[in-house]
Parts: C-alpha cells; sequence; structure tokens
C-alpha cells in the first residue's frame, strides 16, 4: 500500500491500481490480474449484494435524517447487520437469498449515529402502542433529560415501509415536539398512521438545540444528535375477497308461461242463394 500525494486523489480502480480512503488518509494498491473464486464465495458474494442494496435503499430514503447523524461506519455497520438478515433466510439457497420481513428483528436498537443514541439523550425507553390496525403511538413513561448542556431538545417520529422486492420506500413523519432542558414537562404521544402493507421501521430522532436570541440553532456536536431503530414492524396481510374458480356454465332456465288458447268469435252467417242451372 502506497499513500497518495498528488493534489487530486481519487477513489476506485484506475488502470491496474485502486484508490480508497482510510479514514483521512488515501491510499493505494494494485489490482490483482487473476481472481479465483470458488462456488461457495460467488453464491456468498451474491448475498452479501443483496444485503449492500438493501442498506443503500434504507440510507438513501433517510439521507435527509442522516445529515446530522452520519458517521464514517455507517455503510459497514448497516450492511453487517443486513447481511445476517440475508444468510438468516432458510427458504432460499445460498445465492438466492433475500431479507425476509421475519427476520429484520436484527435491525431493532441499531443505530445510525455510533456516536450517541436515545438512551444518551433520554433518561426513559420510549414504549410502542399498536393499539389498531392502522394507528401506531409512541409514548414516554417518564421526562427525564439526560443532555444536560443542550438547552432544548427536538423529538420526532418516523416510520419507513420498505419494498425490497421492486425497492421502492414510503416515508411518514409525526409531528415534532420541543422540550425546554430544566422544565418538567409530559412528552406528548407521537402517532403514526403508516402503510403496513410493507415492512415497515420504526426510528426515533432526537436533537439538541442551543438557544441563541430567541432562535434554535442545531447542535454540530456529534453526541448531540441520535437517530435509532426503534421497532419493526411485519407487513399485514390484507383480507381478500375469496372468488370461485369455477363457474356455471349451464345456461339458465326460464319459465315459459303456459298456452291459453283464444277464445273464438262468434260467426257471421250470411244467407246464400241457390240458383238452378237451365236445362239444355
Amino acid at each position: 500500500m502506497a499513500r497518495q500525494e498528488s493534489l487530486l486523489k481519487f477513489t476506485g480502480k484506475l488502470g491496474n491500481v485502486i484508490g480508497y480512503r482510510n479514514k483521512k488518509v488515501y491510499l493505494l494498491r494494485s489490482a490483482s490480474t487473476v481472481v479465483r473464486q470458488t462456488s461457495a464465495t460467488k453464491r456468498a458474494a451474491r448475498d452479501f449484494g443483496t444485503a449492500s442494496k438493501a442498506g443503500k435503499l434504507i440510507r438513501h430514503a433517510l439521507s435527509e435524517y442522516l445529515q446530522h447523524c452520519y458517521d464514517s461506519s455507517l455503510t459497514n455497520r448497516l450492511n453487517k447487520i443486513l447481511g445476517e438478515v440475508v444468510r438468516a433466510d432458510d427458504s432460499h439457497k445460498a445465492g438466492l437469498r433475500v431479507p425476509v420481513a421475519v427476520n429484520m428483528h436484527f435491525l431493532r436498537g441499531f443505530r445510525f449515529n455510533s456516536h450517541a443514541g436515545i438512551e444518551h439523550l433520554l433518561a426513559s425507553n420510549p414504549v410502542i402502542n399498536n393499539s389498531n390496525d392502522e394507528d401506531i403511538s409512541i409514548s414516554f413513561p417518564e421526562t427525564a433529560i439526560n443532555n444536560n448542556k443542550a438547552t432544548h431538545i427536538i423529538i420526532k417520529a418516523i416510520a419507513l415501509s420498505v419494498n425490497f422486492t421492486q425497492q421502492t420506500t414510503r416515508q411518514l413523519t409525526s409531528e415534532t415536539v420541543v422540550i425546554k432542558c430544566g422544565e418538567k414537562q409530559v412528552v406528548p404521544t407521537l402517532t403514526l398512521n403508516p402503510d403496513r402493507k410493507y415492512l415497515t421501521l420504526i426510528m426515533l430522532e432526537i436533537q439538541s438545540c442551543y438557544e441563541v436570541n430567541g432562535q434554535l440553532h442545531l447542535c454540530q456536536n456529534k453526541k448531540g444528535s441520535a437517530l435509532d431503530i426503534i421497532g419493526v414492524l411485519p407487513p399485514m396481510e390484507l383480507p381478500v375477497a375469496i372468488k370461485s374458480k369455477y363457474l356455471n356454465k349451464a345456461p339458465k332456465l326460464r319459465i315459459i308461461p303456459s298456452y291459453v288458447q283464444p277464445a273464438r268469435r262468434a260467426g257471421i252467417v250470411l244467407p246464400v242463394a241457390f240458383n238452378s242451372l237451365p236445362e239444355g
């Protein structure tokens, strides 16, 4: 490995060398001329590609919220967890495995910011209540703030419905709650109504703020923001109307009314005169 000393540094393959970045240092290594892979290695590589594609879908859907909770290890940590999800799929052969909703419980408790979690900013753990088939409520038993340096914290719940097969996502956010540090307040219950047709990830975002001249400014410290997955909801099966597979093709029978003979009219008898023919 060699360090890149040029003004224009690059990552990726360029000719017979590969450039990559290790923290703040750009390095180079020579590309291998012959790559030998066994069949098992190829199958494992395909499964890893499936997990990496799923992680990319989640990261792109949450790009708006990862601006303050992003760290350099997020991609590798998320791919590692999703790799365990894919490998836990026992309904498909190696190389054809997919992230199944039954195994997505590995994502529960995942931190998008490795430097801080919601337990570092809140002393109480949120409770998810799924009272009916549609609404999801997130309540907080106690209102205690661990971050004493900030003046306010902002709490928001996010629901992300993911369809890994079609590579589509749908995002839904709750109302934003602002709490002033040092005051005893009851955090209102956050309500979400996500699309339960697909797998749904319930996340909680907490941001620390400072009040300056009556305006709130986000804390730029890495430990001042947190975005964690607090719940994984499997898709709900919608009721489907059962239709008969076999149609009755027999002709419909119609009732033919009985024939009624019409009444005869009385005939008019006209007199007829007979004349005899003349003789000879």
